[in-house]
Order: C-alpha cells, then sequence, then structure tokens
C-alpha cells in the first residue's frame, strides 16, 4: 500500500514521461522473489525489447522515526548534520523498487542496500557506512561515509522494531555489543534512551544536551566505526556471491579513547565552548551535500517518468559518457557478484546519468 504525504524532494508532472528517458521501457516483471533481478552475464545489462505497460511511478514510505539526530563521524570530532524524522522510503513502479532512500528531516538523504552497513549499537544509536564515488586522485574506487544516527528512543520500542526490520531487509544490518565501557559517562546512552521524540522538541536546552552527548559517542568510538567500514568496503570490492554475516564489531573501545572521550563530553558541555572542524571533515561535508542532491535527483527522475523502471540498462547509457565513467569505477567482481551488487550499480548508473546530465 501506497502512502501520500509531503515529500522529501519535489513531483514532477509530465505528459510525455518517455521523452528524453535514458532508459527503455519496462521489461517483463520477474519472478524472482527479490526486488532486484539477478545479474548472470555483461549482456544481461542491455535490454531494448519495447513494452507499452506504464505504471505511475510512486513513493512508498517504509517507516518514520521522530526525534532522529545524525553526526558525521570523523576521528577528532563528529560534525552534526541533522535533527529531525528519519524517513526511509522507496520508489518504484508497481512491485518494481528501484531505489530505497533515507532521509533525516530535509537536510540529508542518502541510499539504502546491500552493500552499505548499518550496525545498531543499542536502542538509540546506529550507525551506516555508505560508499561514494571517488573524486580525486589516479586510483578509482570509492571514498567512505560513516553516519553516526542517535534516537530518542523513550515510547519508541514500536517504531525502532519496524526500523530494524525495514534495516534488515534493505541494507546489511548487524547488531553489536559494546564491551568493557560501563561507567564512563561518555557511552552512556541513557539520556537518548530516556528522551522522547516530544521532550527533544519541546525542549532547546535538552535537544543541545542530546546533541552534544551524540557527538561525543561517535567521536569515541570514530577508530572502531572506522576500523569497521574499512573491512565492510574490502568485503563488498571482492564481490562475494553472498550476504556473509562474518565482519565483528572492531573491538574494544581503548581505555585511552574512553579517558579521552570523557574529556571531550565535558569540555564540548561547558558554555560558550565551541568545536573546530577539521579541513578534512569539510571535505566529506561536501561529499554529504552532494550525495543528498544526487539521491534527491534519483527520486525526482524515477516520480517524474524521466527514469523509466526496468531492472535493465539500455546500450545508451551503457554506452553514454556518464555510464561509462562510472562503469570504470567499479570492480568487475561487483558488476557480476550478486543482486545486491547489482543493486549499488543500478541507484549509481542512474545517479551518473542524471548527475551529468545536469
Amino acid at each position: 500500500m501506497f502512502f501520500q504525504q509531503s515529500s522529501f524532494y519535489p513531483r514532477v508532472d509530465s505528459t510525455n514521461p518517455d521523452a528524453n528517458s535514458p532508459f527503455s521501457n519496462p521489461a517483463p516483471s520477474s519472478s524472482s522473489s527479490s526486488i532486484y533481478p539477478s545479474v548472470e552475464t555483461t549482456e544481461n545489462l542491455i535490454w531494448e525489447e519495447p513494452n507499452t505497460t506504464t505504471e505511475e511511478a510512486m513513493e512508498n514510505v517504509l517507516v518514520t522515526v521522530p526525534g532522529a539526530i545524525l553526526h558525521l563521524i570523523e576521528k577528532d570530532s563528529s560534525v552534526h548534520l541533522a535533527s529531525g524524522d528519519l524517513t526511509i522510503s522507496t520508489l518504484g513502479e508497481g512491485d518494481k523498487v528501484v531505489a530505497v532512500l533515507a532521509c533525516v528531516g530535509d537536510q540529508v538523504q542518502w541510499p539504502l542496500a546491500k552493500d552499505v552497513s548499518a550496525v545498531k549499537l543499542d536502542e538509540s544509536h546506529y550507525f551506516f557506512t555508505v560508499q561514494v564515488p571517488q573524486e580525486h586522485g589516479e586510483e578509482k574506487g570509492f571514498e567512505v561515509l560513516n553516519y553516526g544516527l542517535t534516537v530518542a528512543a523513550k515510547g519508541q520500542e514500536r517504531v525502532l522494531r519496524e526500523l530494524d526490520e525495514v534495516l534488515d531487509k534493505y541494507s546489511f544490518l548487524s547488531k553489536e555489543k559494546l564491551k568493557g565501557v560501563g561507567g564512563w559517562e561518555v557511552l552512556d546512552g541513557s539520556v537518548s534512551t530516556e528522551t522522547s521524540p516530544e521532550e527533544l522538541q519541546g525542549s532547546e536546552e535538552r535537544k543541545e544536551v542530546v546533541e552534544e552527548r551524540s557527538g561525543a559517542y561517535w567521536t569515541t568510538l570514530a577508530p572502531n566505526v572506522e576500523d569497521y567500514s574499512g573491512s565492510f568496503a574490502r568485503w563488498i570490492a571482492a564481490g562475494s556471491g553472498q550476504v556473509v554475516r562474518g565482519i565483528l564489531w572492531a573491538g574494544d573501545v581503548t581505555v585511552d579513547r574512553l579517558k579521552w572521550g570523557n574529556d571531550f563530553l565535558k569540555k564540548r558541555l561547558e558554555p560558550g565552548s565551541h568545536s573546530q572542524v577539521s579541513p578534512q571533515a569539510l571535505e566529506s561535508i561536501k561529499r554529504v551535500k552532494k550525495l543528498t542532491k544526487m539521491s534527491e535527483k534519483v527520486a525526482t527522475g524515477v516520480l517524474s517518468g524521466v527514469v523509466k523502471v526496468s531492472g535493465f540498462f539500455t546500450s545508451s547509457v551503457v554506452n553514454s559518457k556518464a555510464g561509462k565513467k562510472f562503469f570504470s569505477l567499479l570492480p568487475g567482481e561487483i558488476v557480476l557478484a550478486t543482486m545486491d551488487g547489482f543493486s549499488k550499480l543500478f541507484i549509481f548508473v542512474i545517479i551518473a546519468v542524471l548527475w551529468g546530465s545536469a
């Protein structure tokens, strides 16, 4: 069932949805139970057979979680990116899903797929590892963005169970427990677990405390998060044929890091204190904004009919300048390995084509 509501991106009406489309008309639906079609050979990426069947592209909101706070995780100081509702939606035609997008407020948005890691650390803390195409340097590949999500969890047990189900279906979800952190204020999650979305919204002072504690929490865990995300990225690049739940949390948090985090938290909570954003963090923020903008382009393209949901790419897309540039970024294993690799390929080829035509 599809829900009508105010969308993160504008709805575009088109009297001729096939005009200027980089994609062919939809191919016949697959009998596979997966939301993505399987890919076995490179020839399957080319599909030109016409089909006059058309369906209206729709947005389906899977889950909305109020009281979310999003940080970009950096080694020395995690940066607050957005606050508001976390919304996860699918975009597609009928039972065909072309993209799954997560957004916080109307500020930050990113795609979900099986090659996006989501880790639940406790009832109010999740982190996401998102890979984006590398823009600089001679080495081709991906750069990693690490997002730390804190939720005002009080009274949201049912909604958070729904969130876990959605993340388990549409991303690589694992649940980890931090060890050896008892008694350390900086990783005490009670402030967020004992705060409701209404309390977060109704008290500016309460909101500021939760945001500051959240930033210190993710900064303290930053080395562990980076170790985990690096291992996950290498696993994805290897083109594994199936999702293997063998990538574990990157070990205990060191005592030195806990002491540093506690001192960092106390400084953050001092009146009039301000954190400096490093040049590296500023570059990461630019990538966050670009990924959000590209995701918006995908959504607008799907909903307006500019991007047709076929499950296959036309030869014009594969051979286009933007398409060739994108394919050169990917190891061959990702192109052919799994439906999860295909989901990433599909999303980012759409992004490459729309971004290249902007």
